[in-house]
């Protein structure tokens, strides 16, 4: 189960890929990661879908400030391999690609629930990100 990485507001969270259609990355309202507050952001900036032959590849779908695979820029409207581990930036944003999230340390992941329930972030919503229930909110940052 592949996912993207990202930190908000200090704590590390996680977003799962979906593996029948594109995921699309950027600053408008029908994109499924929105990433508000970011003046080099596209649109529509970046792509992550699953080819027919189970390999993940990123597209930078034209986005004015490009987009960044391990700090080498991908060519606009080309696809390119990811492979578990690869960072992906985006304007002032970066992310990571794993194929499965493992937590190295639990005292880690539990003091990453603690400091998200003390910032206002309730269980289930907790829960529902850690398992990659769907949720009607889509991540906004």
């Amino acid at each position: 189960m592949p996912y993207i990485s990202y930190m908000d507001k200090g704590i590390q969270k996680y977003f799962k890929l979906a593996e029948d259609k594109m995921t699309v990355f950027g600053r408008e309202d029908h994109v499924n990661f929105q990433i508000c507050n970011d003046s080099r952001i596209s649109r529509e900036h970046f792509g992550i879908g699953k080819e027919d032959n189970d390999i993940f590849v990123i597209v930078d779908l034209g986005a004015s400030n490009g987009t960044y695979l391990n700090d080498r820029k991908i060519e606009a409207n080309s696809t390119v391999q990811l492979k578990d581990g690869d960072k992906i930036t985006a304007g002032h944003h970066n992310f990571g690609f794993f194929v499965n999230i493992v937590k190295e340390n639990h005292e880690d992941a539990v003091s990453d629930v603690l400091k998200q329930m003390k910032n206002g972030k309730g269980y289930n919503t907790i829960m529902s990100e850690i398992l990659g229930t769907p949720k009607k909110d889509k991540p906004k940052l």
